[in-house]
C-alpha cells in the first residue's frame, strides 16, 4: 500500500517529508532563543552593550566601500575602473592635497568636494574622448579626508574617518561605544565654517570660531530624543566626559562603583542597597565615608550603617566621587590611601549602572 501510494503520488511524498523535517526542526529552533543574560554590571573598560543596540540609528558592522554619496577629498584612496578598457591599469591612486586625482589617459581630474557618483559622471564624459560608451566605476578604497575626533570615556578614543553620512550614534560605535563610566553627555565641538550644530542650547565659543554642543545622549539611546542624534560633519570633535560616580568597597554584595545619572543624588541607604546589602562579617558601625576636600587628602565621615538602617541616626547623602567603605569585624580602622588605591584605573573595579 505504501509502495503504491509513493509510486502513484510523488509530490505528496515531498511534501511529508518536508513536514517531518518541519517538526524535527521545530525544537531545535526553539533552543535557539537564547534570553538576555540580565547582567547589572561590566567591567570598568567594556563598553556598554545597548550603545548600540539601543541607538536610535544602528551602527553597521562594517562600513561599505563603495558610498556613492561619499564627499571626496584630499588624502582619500580610490580605484577607477573602466569596463572593458585594458589599457587603464585598476591601480589605486590618491587624490593630491589640490583636490586632483591624476588617472591614465585622462591625466589630472578634479575630484574633492564631489560625490563618488559626481566623480563617475564626469569620468564618463572625459573618458568618452577615447572610448565609445565607456561604462566607469569609482571606488573608495581608503577613507582619509573626513576625520572625527573621539575622545574620552569611549573604548577606542583616536580619530574615526566619516564613510558617507553618519550620525553621532554611529560615530560613537566606530570608536568601540561608551565605557561604563561615560557621563550621560556628550560635547561635540564645530567650525563655523561647516554652520552651527542643529541643536537647543547649541552656542558660539569665545573665540567666534566654533559651535559648540551639549547632547544627552542617553535621552537618545532611550528613544526619548532621537533628533538629537544628529550627522557628525568632518573635523567634528567629540568628547565624551567620565560619569559622576559614587563608590561602595569593603564587605558588601557588589562592591564597585555606581554611575548617577543626571541630577540624581544618591543616599547612604540607596548605596547600600545597590551594593547588594552586606554580609554577615560586616562592621556597620564602623563604615566611614571618604570624601575629597579639594586636596590630595580626603576627609572621613563616619557613617554608622546599622543606627541608620535602624532609623536611630538619620540618612547620609552622598556625593560625587564619595568612597562608602564597609569594613569587616576584624578591620574596622579605614585606610583612606589604601581603599583610594584599590579603585584606581585598571584595578578591574566593576561599574555598576
Amino acid at each position: 500500500m505504501v509502495s503504491e501510494f509513493m509510486h502513484k503520488s510523488p509530490a505528496k511524498l515531498i511534501l511529508l517529508s518536508l513536514c517531518f523535517q518541519g517538526l524535527t526542526l521545530g525544537p531545535v529552533l526553539a533552543q535557539a532563543v537564547v534570553p538576555a543574560d540580565g547582567r547589572v554590571g561590566v567591567p570598568m573598560n567594556a563598553p556598554i552593550p545597548s550603545t548600540t543596540g539601543e541607538a536610535a540609528a544602528a551602527v553597521p558592522s562594517a562600513a561599505p566601500t563603495n558610498v556613492t554619496s561619499y564627499i571626496l577629498g584630499a588624502e582619500d584612496q580610490i580605484t577607477v575602473r573602466v569596463f572593458a578598457a585594458d589599457d587603464i591599469p585598476d591601480k589605486p591612486a590618491q587624490i593630491d592635497n589640490d583636490g586632483t586625482v591624476t588617472l591614465p589617459m585622462i591625466g589630472q581630474v578634479h575630484a574633492a568636494g564631489l560625490t563618488v557618483e559626481q566623480l563617475q559622471a564626469n569620468l564618463v564624459i572625459a573618458y568618452k574622448k577615447y572610448f565609445k560608451d565607456p561604462q566607469v566605476t569609482v571606488q573608495v578604497n581608503d577613507f582619509r579626508s573626513q576625520p572625527v575626533s573621539v575622545a574620552g570615556n569611549v573604548t577606542n578614543p583616536g580619530v574615526v574617518q566619516l564613510r558617507g553620512n553618519r550620525n553621532l550614534m554611529e560615530v560613537i560605535g566606530q570608536a568601540g561605544g561608551l565605557r561604563a563610566d561615560a557621563g550621560d553627555s556628550v560635547l561635540i565641538t564645530r567650525n563655523l565654517s561647516q554652520g552651527p550644530i542643529p541643536v537647543d542650547g547649541a552656542f558660539t565659543d569665545s573665540t567666534g570660531k566654533y559651535s559648540v554642543a551639549h547632547i544627552n545622549i542617553r535621552s537618545i539611546m532611550n528613544g526619548k530624543d532621537p533628533e538629537a542624534n544628529i550627522l557628525i560633519k568632518p573635523h567634528d570633535v567629540i568628547t565624551v566626559p567620565r560619569a559622576r560616580l559614587i563608590y561602595v568597597l569593603g564587605n558588601v554584595g557588589r562592591p564597585g562603583g555606581y554611575v548617577l545619572t543626571e541630577n540624581e543624588t544618591m543616599s547612604l541607604t540607596q548605596a547600600i542597597a545597590l551594593a547588594g546589602g552586606w554580609d554577615k562579617m560586616a562592621a556597620l558601625g564602623s563604615a566611614r565615608i571618604l570624601r575629597a576636600d579639594g586636596g590630595s587628602t580626603r576627609e572621613q565621615i563616619p557613617a554608622n550603617v546599622k543606627k541608620i538602617m535602624e532609623n536611630k541616626a538619620p540618612d547620609l547623602q552622598m556625593q560625587p566621587d564619595d568612597i562608602l567603605y564597609v569594613p569587616n569585624s576584624l578591620t574596622k580602622q579605614v585606610g583612606a590611601l589604601g581603599i583610594e588605591t584599590a579603585i584606581g584605573i585598571g584595578t578591574g573595579l566593576l561599574i555598576w549602572k
